[in-house]
């Protein structure tokens, strides 16, 4: 718990990683990654990566494009609850394949625990621990285990969701206003009721729009409202 709560003080994603490593080393694991991305993306590019494993295991799976096929994040997508590796049934040939590459490096055993978004937020993240030996996670010391396990997934989950609002903010300098203007949209309010809120002119509130979908390089305001809650800024 002691190495978990040194996340709150990581500035960058190598001082998270070394966290990530502390804590799963001293949980007895052999390996550990974990993924945040946004549910649906089919271009992938809201994946990002923590890894303190071997990284030719992630090379290999991102040359083989293998994200739509992962076990384990189709997992995480429709569960809640830690599960090990074995109870995740791979489905077809593709999926095994998955499989059989993380056993490869390092996850012989594993333990898959989702780290879910609240609030109807598409951005999911999942630790996967490895150990290189069979029936790790077993033994009489799993349940303790699962507890920390989950303990630290949704702690990296908001570690990440922290770091990408800062980035958003910084690349597209979003003022206190814009965040209150997509606030309001996300809430399901029209014109009328943001001009009330904010007092604005029907004018100013959909100009506003206007520069903030282009900011965000989205085609409508309900789109730029959807992306800032899913990096957490509203």
């Amino acid at each position: 718990m002691g190495a978990i709560g040194r996340l709150s003080l990581a500035n960058d994603e190598s001082q998270a990683v070394k966290v990530l490593s502390d804590a799963a080393r001293l949980m007895g694991a052999d390996a550990a990654a974990f993924v945040s991305f946004v549910r649906d993306d089919g271009s992938h590019e809201s994946f990002r990566f923590l890894l303190a494993c071997d990284p030719v295991w992630c090379l290999e799976y991102e040359q083989r494009a293998w994200y739509a096929t992962d076990p384990w994040l189709a997992y995480a997508l429709t569960h809640t609850e830690p599960a090990r590796g074995y109870e995740i049934a791979p489905g077809s040939a593709q999926q095994r394949a998955v499989v059989e590459l993380a056993t490869k490096y390092g996850f012989r055993s594993s333990l898959i625990v989702p780290a879910p978004s609240s609030g109807g937020l598409s951005r999911v993240g999942v630790l996967c621990l490895g150990s290189n030996s069979a029936g790790f996670f077993d033994d009489a010391g799993y349940p303790s285990f699962r507890m920390l396990a989950r303990s630290l997934a949704m702690e990296l989950h908001e570690w990440w969701i922290a770091r990408i609002k800062r980035e958003l903010i910084a690349n597209v300098h979003l003022s206190e206003e814009d965040l209150l203007l997509l606030a309001q949209e996300r809430l399901g309010h029209g014109t009328k009721a943001i001009c009330s809120a904010l007092q604005m002119s029907p004018t100013a509130v959909n100009s506003r729009f206007q520069r903030l979908n282009a900011k965000l390089g989205v085609p409508n305001r309900k789109a730029a409202a959807q992306l800032a809650a899913e990096y957490g800024l509203i």
